[in-house]
C-alpha cells in the first residue's frame, strides 16, 4: 500500500452528533493473549495497545493477535479502538496500521500528539486505509491522547484539525514527566483543561487511568470528581473498574426524570418555576443534551421509564416528607411553641464547646478562679447556651425561615449547672409584612429553661419570612396564664450577675488587661470553622436547620455555619484582648454576610463605654465586628476605622455594605456581623 502525508487540513466537523452513539464511558485498557487472543463480552470500548504497553519484541505478536481477533465476529456491543505509536515514530504507525485496520476496527488513539501536522497526516493515512479498503470516509474515529506540556499550545487547533476526532483523553503519568521535580498543581490545571476545549468542540473529554486497582472507593471517589470536572469517561485498567465507571458517568433513572420532567414542564424560550427553581432555554437545552445521550447509549428514555412504572403494580404508597418550622399561615401573636428536644448538660457540652470555641477568662477555665469571684463552679460560656437557646428551637421555628436577621437583649438570667436538663420555648411577639409587600418579619421570644421549668437564659430574634397573606386581619391571642409568665419574667430580668459573696480562697486570677472607652482593638488570631467542625458542633447543639448540614440537598458549596456558632467563633477570637469576662450580655447582633465551613474568621472592636462598679469590677460595653477572610495583621494595621462602623444602634445588613462602601472599602463584603455587647469583668 501506498503513503502519502498531506499537506493540507482535513474539514472541521461541525456537527458531533454522529460520535453520540461510541459508548466512552469505560475505555477498558485489555491486555490479549497471543496464543489463545480474545475479547471481552461485555459490552463497551476495549483498547487494544501496541504502543508503550508492548514490549519492541513482542509488537509483531501484539500486531498478529489483533488482526486475529478482529478477523473474528465482535462480541455484540462491543467496539475496538487501538492505541498505535505517535507520529514520531512513524515507520511503527505504518506498521501498526497495515496490520488492524479492518472494517472491525472502530479506530484509533493516537499518542503523544503535539503538532497540528501530526494529526493532519494521521488523518490521511487512515483516509488511504479506508478507500483501500472500501469503506466511507469516516469510519475510523481518532482520539487524541494529550501527554505532552506543549500540546496545551496547540490544543483547540489539534482537536480541530481532523473531522474524525471523536475524543480529547489525558495522559496524566506521561504528562508529569515533563516536570520530574513534580507539579501537581500544573497538572491539575491540565487536567481541568482537557474538558473545557472538549466541551467547545462538541467531543467527549477521557480522564487517566486509576492506577490502584486495588482502591475501589479511591477510584470511585476519582470518578466522580472527574465528572465534575466535565469528563464523560475514563480509562480503566482492571476489570472491576469498568461497571463502576459505567455507572458514574451515566444519568442515574432521577436525572433522567428530571430532565424530562423540566422538558415537559417547560417550553422554547420561556421561563417558568419547576420545584421552585427558575428554569429557562439553558436548562432545557441541557436536559435534551441529557436525554439524547441516554437514549444512544441504549438507556430507556424517562418517558419510557415512567410508562413502565405507572403500569407496574402498586405495593406501596408515596413517602411523608415531614415539614418543620412556624405555619405562617396560622401563627398569631401570642403564640408560644415548644420545643420537642430535652438535654441534659454534661461536662462533655462544655469540652466539645471550648475545643472549637477558645475562651481566656480564668472564670472559664479555673474552678477556683470561678469560686474566688462569686460562683459555685464554673459557669458554661454564654455562647454555648444562647446556641442552645437558638438551636433548640430552629426545628420548631426556622426551618420555613428565609433568613435570620439578628438577636437583641440577649442574657442569661439564673445559673445554669452541670446535670441541669434544658429545653426552648418560643413565643411570637410581632407579625408583620414588609412595605414592598414581597416578605414578611418575625419578631419572637427564645428562652431556655431548665427541669424545674425556671427560665434560665432569653433572647428576641428577628427573621425573615415569605409575605403572610391576610395578616392584617389576625387576631392577637391573650397572654395569661402560668406560660405566658415565665416569658414576661424573663423579658423583665436583669442579666445575672453570676457574683455570689466574694471568697478568698487564695486563688490565682490573672490580671486583666486595661482597657480605654473609644479604642479599637484589631484581635490578632484568625481561624475557619472547618467542615468537618461546622457538621460536628451542628450536632452538638441541635441545630437541625438542613441548610446547615444536608450536603445531599445544598452541596458541599452551599452548607452555610450557623450564625450562632459564627457568633461564638468572633466572641472567642475577641476574648484575650478583654478578659477577665465574668459575665455578659448581648444588646444586639445581626448578620451581614454569609460563612461557609473554611472561610477564615477575624474580629475588631471598638470600646464605646466602661463603667466602674465600685467593687472590683467593671463593665465594658463593646461592638464587635465579626470578619470574613481578612488578613488582619496585613491589611488592617494603621488603617483608621471609621467611628460610624461601630454603631452602637442596631443597623441593617444593607445599610452596613453602604457604610462600608462609603468610609472603608478594605471592609467591603467582608463583615459578617456585628455584635455590640456589656461584659462584666475584673477592673483592669
Amino acid at each position: 500500500m501506498t503513503h502519502s502525508l498531506p499537506s493540507s487540513k482535513a474539514s472541521v466537523a461541525t456537527d458531533s452528533s454522529s460520535k453520540l452513539g461510541a459508548d466512552l464511558r469505560s475505555l477498558y485498557f485489555h491486555k490479549l493473549n497471543h496464543k489463545q487472543p480474545q475479547l471481552p463480552n461485555r459490552p463497551g470500548t476495549v483498547i487494544l495497545d501496541l504502543e508503550d504497553s508492548v514490549s519492541k519484541f513482542n509488537k509483531t505478536h501484539r500486531r498478529n493477535a489483533i488482526a486475529e481477533v478482529l478477523a473474528s465476529p465482535v462480541p455484540q456491543g462491543v467496539q475496538v479502538v487501538v492505541r498505535c505509536h505517535s507520529m514520531k515514530d512513524i515507520e511503527g504507525v505504518l506498521l501498526d496500521l497495515d496490520a488492524v485496520c479492518t472494517p472491525a476496527l472502530s479506530g484509533f488513539i493516537l499518542p503523544m500528539v503535539s503538532q497540528v501536522d501530526e494529526v493532519e497526516s494521521f488523518d490521511n493515512l487512515l483516509a488511504n486505509h479506508e478507500r483501500a479498503l472500501g469503506l466511507p470516509r469516516g469510519h475510523f474515529s481518532l482520539h487524541l491522547l494529550i501527554e505532552m506540556a506543549e500540546a496545551f499550545l496547540e490544543l483547540e487547533n489539534l482537536a480541530r484539525a481532523s473531522d474524525r476526532v471523536a475524543s480529547i483523553m489525558f495522559g496524566k503519568e506521561d504528562f508529569m514527566t515533563s516536570f520530574p521535580k513534580g507539579a501537581y498543581t500544573a497538572a491539575s490545571l491540565a487536567e481541568a483543561r482537557i474538558p473545557l476545549v472538549a466541551a467547545a468542540l462538541g467531543v467527549p473529554a477521557i480522564a487517566s487511568p486509576y492506577c490502584t486497582v486495588q482502591n475501589p472507593k479511591g477510584f470511585e471517589r476519582y470518578c466522580r470528581q472527574s465528572r465534575e470536572l466535565g469528563y464523560t469517561g475514563v480509562f480503566t485498567i482492571h476489570p472491576t473498574q469498568r461497571a463502576m465507571a459505567d455507572d458514574i458517568f451515566s444519568a442515574s433513572t432521577l436525572d433522567l426524570q428530571s430532565a424530562q420532567q423540566l422538558i415537559d414542564g417547560s417550553t422554547g424560550g420561556q421561563l417558568v418555576s419547576i420545584n421552585g427553581c427558575l428554569v429557562g432555554p439553558p436548562m432545557r437545552k441541557r436536559a435534551q443534551a441529557l436525554l439524547d445521550e441516554a437514549q444512544a447509549h441504549g438507556a430507556p428514555s424517562a418517558a419510557a421509564a415512567a410508562s413502565a412504572s405507572d403500569t407496574a403494580p402498586a405495593s406501596g404508597r408515596p413517602g411523608r416528607f415531614p415539614r418543620y418550622g412556624i405555619d405562617t399561615s396560622t401563627a398569631q401573636i401570642g403564640s408560644i411553641l415548644d420545643s420537642p428536644h430535652v438535654y441534659t448538660l454534661d461536662e462533655g457540652w462544655r469540652a466539645k464547646w471550648f475545643a472549637h470555641f477558645p475562651t481566656s477568662d480564668a472564670v472559664m477555665t479555673s474552678e477556683p478562679a470561678a469560686q474566688a469571684l462569686g460562683y459555685a463552679e464554673r459557669p458554661l460560656p454564654f455562647s454555648l447556651l444562647l446556641n442552645l437557646c437558638l438551636c433548640l428551637s430552629v426545628e420548631t421555628f426556622s426551618q420555613t425561615c428565609r433568613y435570620h436577621l439578628g438577636l437583641r437583649d440577649a442574657k442569661q438570667i439564673a445559673p445554669v449547672r452541670m446535670g441541669d436538663t434544658v429545653r426552648a420555648r418560643i413565643r411570637v411577639e410581632a407579625l408583620r409584612n414588609t412595605s414592598s409587600g414581597d416578605a414578611s418579619v418575625i419578631v419572637t421570644t427564645h428562652i431556655l429553661v431548665n427541669q424545674h421549668d425556671q427560665p434560665v437564659f432569653a433572647l428576641t430574634k428577628d427573621s425573615y419570612y415569605a409575605a403572610i397573606p391576610g395578616l392584617e386581619g389576625r387576631d392577637e391571642l391573650p397572654r395569661t396564664g402560668a406560660d405566658h409568665a415565665a416569658f414576661d419574667a424573663a423579658l423583665a430580668a436583669n442579666a445575672a450577675s453570676g457574683a455570689g459573696e466574694r471568697v478568698d480562697n487564695g486563688a490565682y486570677i490573672p490580671a486583666s488587661i486595661p482597657v480605654e472607652a473609644g479604642e479599637v482593638i484589631l484581635h490578632p488570631a484568625v481561624r475557619p470553622i472547618g467542615w468537618s467542625e461546622n457538621l460536628e458542633l451542628t450536632t452538638l447543639v441541635r441545630n437541625t436547620h438542613p441548610i446547615h448540614f444536608d450536603a445531599q440537598r445544598y452541596g458541599r458549596e452551599g452548607i452555610v455555619v450557623c450564625g450562632g456558632f459564627v457568633q461564638a467563633l468572633v466572641q472567642g477570637l475577641a476574648s484575650p484582648e478583654f478578659r477577665q469576662v465574668i459575665d455578659e450580655r448581648l444588646i444586639h447582633s445581626f448578620h451581614t454576610g454569609t460563612v461557609m465551613p473554611e472561610d477564615r474568621i477575624g474580629a475588631l472592636s471598638k470600646v464605646l463605654e466602661v463603667r466602674d462598679l465600685c467593687d472590683g469590677t467593671e463593665e465594658v460595653v463593646v461592638s464587635t465586628l465579626g470578619l470574613i477572610n481578612v488578613d488582619i495583621e496585613q491589611e488592617l494595621i494603621g488603617v483608621a476605622i471609621p467611628d460610624v462602623m461601630f454603631g452602637p444602634e442596631p443597623v441593617k445588613p444593607a445599610a452596613l455594605r453602604a457604610l462600608c462602601a462609603e468610609h472603608c472599602p478594605v471592609l467591603e463584603n467582608r463583615i459578617a456581623l456585628r455584635a455590640v455587647r456589656v461584659l462584666r469583668r475584673v477592673r483592669g
